[in-house]
């Protein structure tokens, strides 16, 4: 969940999303002074089992979640099977495992289209496996983040949650922002090059700075923002514990959480407009309660470029180093030519006078 806090500068107020965790939904302080604890989930049992999940590493969970190979059933672009090598696996707290398609990679060329259209681009075909689900999960389908290949995507802010029984379609079409770096306005950044490696997006760069604040007043960090994991967890049963996080919070949502995370330099927006239709799944001879299990395991995703022209928008300041020079020199010379013509104009005055005056003695 985000919420806009106003963050100052000396060109003025810009509005900054300011992410609040995860374990708000599960319990919070009421607001008055001592801090009692409330328990929003009001199951004891889920809440031990998220502390749990949450104490794992990256690999324990990657393992206790559904395989990615038997939730991706079949994928092709541009007509063709996709190569294992274009295919990356990752863990998210709130999702579980997760499979990036087309992520560069160490430098690595990534995939390019060649036509446009529906039935062209990327197509998945995902068996859900629902009866798998955890009794902590409330819905079936899945999450979809269309991101450029160089980012790490923000699965819990962004996205599309896809339901069961539907092949949803969508197009796209790119739209690039480049903006400019220190001293010009914007300020931007080129995150993962130009600052800490971990912190490779601006979202990102809002969680750890949430989290130093976190570690520096409670001596614990919220699990649930999914970063900083190596120090030490807050008790999410401790009510001195939750009411301290959720004190910061309140306290960055109202006066700003004073956090270096300017805008990137380069975003990527893809325009994205979605459409879906029922599937058809029902085989010769197989019976309405197997029909209704396929509708509910399986979907179909078809994301595809609805033209290929680029959009870019990109600033470009008034005047560079070179024009300013050029501009100056321009100026100079202007003033210096006009000097010498008055010091001439003044030296041949004096010498008329001064030749007058002879003349007459």
């Amino acid at each position: 969940m985000q919420r806009p806090y106003h963050e100052s500068s000396e060109e003025g107020t810009t509005d900054t999303p300011l992410i609040f965790s995860e374990q708000r939904s599960l319990q919070h302080c009421n607001n008055n002074k001592n801090g009692t604890l409330v328990n929003t989930s009001k199951d004891e049992k889920l809440l031990k089992f998220l502390m749990e999940y949450y104490n794992m590493s990256e690999k324990e969970r990657l393992k206790f979640g559904i395989k990615p190979s038997k939730f991706l059933k079949e994928c092709s672009f541009n007509g063709k099977h996709c190569s294992q090598t274009h295919l990356t696996n990752t863990n998210n707290l709130r999702y579980g495992n997760c499979i990036t398609f087309n992520k560069q990679l160490n430098g690595n060329q990534s995939l390019e289209i060649s036509e446009t259209g529906l039935g062209s681009g990327l197509i998945l075909k995902v068996r859900l496996n629902f009866f798998s689900y955890l009794r902590t999960t409330h819905t079936i389908g899945a999450k979809v983040v269309i991101h450029d290949p160089r980012e790490t995507p923000d699965i819990e802010e962004e996205g599309y949650i896809i339901g069961p029984g539907y092949a949803t379609s969508i197009s796209l079409k790119q739209t690039v922002y480049c903006r400019l770096p220190t001293p010009y306005k914007d300020r931007c950044l080129n995150y993962g090059v130009q600052t800490n490696t971990n912190k490779k997006s601006k979202n990102i760069c809002i969680r750890h700075c949430i989290q130093e604040k976190n570690y520096k007043a409670c001596n614990c960090i919220d699990q649930t923002l999914g970063v900083m994991s190596y120090l030490k967890h807050c008790n999410l049963t401790n009510e001195k514990d939750i009411c301290c996080l959720n004190e910061i919070l309140i306290r960055m949502s109202k006066y700003g959480p004073s956090c270096n995370c300017p805008l990137p330099c380069e975003s990527v927006y893809y325009n994205e407009m979605v459409s879906k239709s029922l599937l058809v799944l029902r085989k010769a001879g197989s019976s309405r309660r197997d029909a209704k299990f396929n509708f509910f395991n399986n979907l179909v995703i078809n994301i595809f470029y609805s033209s290929l022209d680029k959009h870019v928008y990109e600033q470009k300041p008034s005047h560079v180093v070179t024009q300013l020079l050029s501009y100056i020199g321009n100026e100079f010379g202007l003033w210096l030519g006009s000097s010498l013509v008055s010091l001439f104009e003044i030296l041949e005055k004096v010498l008329l006078f001064l030749k007058s005056v002879q003349w007459r003695i």
